[in-house]
């Protein structure tokens, strides 16, 4: 019986070593994150605190590659293709998920990588010119002229059926509403159409706007998400305005499929720890992120059900043939 007993103990031991070696596992070198956006967006924002935080858990300097060619497909691509080794990283987001309804050639989705975590979670918010005609209406009165005068209303999105369209697809949905579709390369020709008033409304995410919406120049009328954007007032939800729709956008960490069990599991302890570093939550609250955080699991749940809705969205829409 003794000898069982040391057996076991024995057998404990060995089994529980191997996920404390692979959490010891750390990069040893300069890391390279690839982000699928232009610099200044509402990704590369977020890659950049993101960054600065997770360089001191990493032990290593962290260079941010933008790749926004071909609307992220080369981006997602090169993350695919990287080296195993651990010193790769691509940030994704809801895209991952749409790409293969609205883009041809691509060759990947949600189930194309090894997830380290999520990052964050932002809200679409519907902004309008302060100045300019709509800038009185609230959502219900939006939403009421949008009906009534269909298609008159210009509501700019960033790239052609990206998180924002799928945004405004499940608005005009749930409500009635047609609104006239501009779909535009990047938030920062958002805000210039709002500004010039050749757009009448645009979907944008906090980090694109809190310096036009604090100045007085632009206003935010609503938000997709379930709790209101810190630093943008008493900003009411959709859902809170009787509209049930969400899809705020989601971010996260992937290496490449094939990573080895013990560099993943050394990545995810890495993000965990970044993720509890109050300098990360002050890093996001200086550029209006949305601090969210989930774990691999957590992220592979996540992607799952976001990969459900918004397939159910595109085959309404008419993406999927």
């Amino acid at each position: 019986m003794k000898r069982f007993y040391f057996a076991a103990a024995v057998a404990l031991a060995s089994t529980s070593s191997f996920p404390a070696q692979a959490a010891d596992w750390k990069p040893t070198g300069t890391v390279t994150l690839i982000v699928p956006s232009t610099p200044g967006g509402g990704h590369d924002t977020n890659a950049r605190a993101l960054a600065r935080v997770m360089e001191k858990h990493a032990g290593q300097s962290i260079v941010i590659v933008n790749q926004p060619a071909g609307g992220g497909v080369v981006a997602y691509n090169e993350m695919m293709k990287a080296k195993t080794d651990g010193q790769t990283l691509g940030q994704v987001s809801t895209s991952l998920v749409t790409d293969k309804y609205r883009l041809d050639n691509v060759r990947y989705d949600g189930s194309s990588f090894t997830y380290v975590g999520e990052i964050s979670e932002d809200p679409n918010l519907l902004v309008v010119s302060a100045k300019g005609p709509l800038a009185e209406l609230d959502i219900k009165g939006l939403i009421e002229k949008a009906k009534t005068e269909p298609e008159t209303i210009n509501i700019g999105v960033s790239g052609n059926w990206g998180n924002q369209d799928y945004v405004r697809f499940a608005l005009e949905e749930a409500t009635g509403a047609k609104f006239r579709r501009i779909p535009i390369k990047g938030g920062r020709q958002i805000l210039l159409g709002l500004l010039s008033g050749d757009i009448g409304i645009g979907l944008l995410y906090p980090s694109e706007v809190k310096a036009q919406v604090d100045s007085g120049e632009l206003k935010v009328i609503a938000h997709n998400g379930e709790i209101a954007p810190e630093g943008f007032g008493n900003v009411p939800s959709f859902k809170e305005s009787g509209i049930d729709v969400g899809l705020s956008v989601w971010r996260a960490l992937v290496l490449p499929k094939e990573t080895p069990a013990e560099i993943a599991s050394g990545w995810e302890r890495i993000l965990a720890d970044t993720m509890k570093d109050p300098a990360l939550k002050e890093a996001y609250k200086s550029v209006s992120i949305g601090y969210a955080y989930k774990d691999t699991a957590e992220t592979e749940a996540l992607v799952k059900e976001s990969s459900e809705t918004l397939t159910t969205l595109s085959k309404k829409a008419g993406l999927i043939k």
